[in-house]
C-alpha cells in the first residue's frame, strides 16, 4: 500500500471541527477566568448540565455531554473538593450530583457566561447557516451517542 491510498485534504472536516472546539474552549475558559471563576471548561459543562436537572447520577451528566464514565467521575471528585457539587450514592457503582450552595451561588454569572457565548457563535453564523450547522452537529452526535428524548430536547 501507498500513502496515496491515504491521501485527503488537510485539514478536513474531522481537524477543522476539532480545532473550532479548541478554540471556543480556550475562548471559555478566559471569559470564567475573567468572571473570577477558577473552573475548567468540563467543570462548567458539568454545572450547565445540573442547572437544567439537579442530581442527576454521572452516567446521565456523561450521556448528556458525550463524556465516558470516567472523566465525568474524577472531574466530579474534584468538583466534590471544590464544593461546587456534593454527591449521594444511588448504589455502589452510582452517583447522583446535586448543586452546592456555591455551585447556586455561581448560576448565574455561568448562566451569563454561556449566553455571551451562545450569541457570540450565533454572530458568526446567519438564521439559516446556525440550522444548518447545529443538524449537522447532531448527525455527528447521534452516530457516536443516541440520545434520549430528554437529552434531544436540550440540544434542540
Amino acid at each position: 500500500m501507498t500513502n496515496e491510498q491515504f491521501t485527503y485534504q488537510m485539514p478536513n472536516a474531522g481537524c477543522m471541527l476539532g480545532t473550532a472546539y479548541q478554540i471556543l474552549a480556550s475562548q471559555l475558559a478566559g471569559k470564567l477566568t475573567e468572571a473570577g471563576l477558577a473552573l475548567t471548561v468540563p467543570e462548567y459543562m458539568i454545572l450547565r448540565a445540573l442547572y437544567t436537572q439537579d442530581g442527576m447520577q454521572q452516567c446521565e451528566i456523561g450521556s448528556m455531554l458525550g463524556k465516558d464514565k470516567g472523566a465525568i467521575s474524577r472531574c466530579v471528585t474534584t468538583m466534590v473538593r471544590k464544593k461546587l457539587v456534593t454527591t449521594e450514592s444511588v448504589s455502589h457503582k452510582c452517583l447522583r450530583v446535586f448543586l452546592s450552595p456555591e455551585g447556586h451561588r455561581i448560576r448565574d454569572i455561568i448562566l451569563t457566561i454561556a449566553d455571551e457565548r451562545h450569541r457570540a457563535l450565533e454572530s458568526l453564523l446567519t438564521p439559516d447557516e446556525m440550522n444548518c450547522f447545529a443538524t449537522v452537529l447532531k448527525k455527528i452526535i447521534s452516530t457516536k451517542i443516541q440520545l434520549t428524548k430528554n437529552e434531544r430536547d436540550i440540544y434542540d
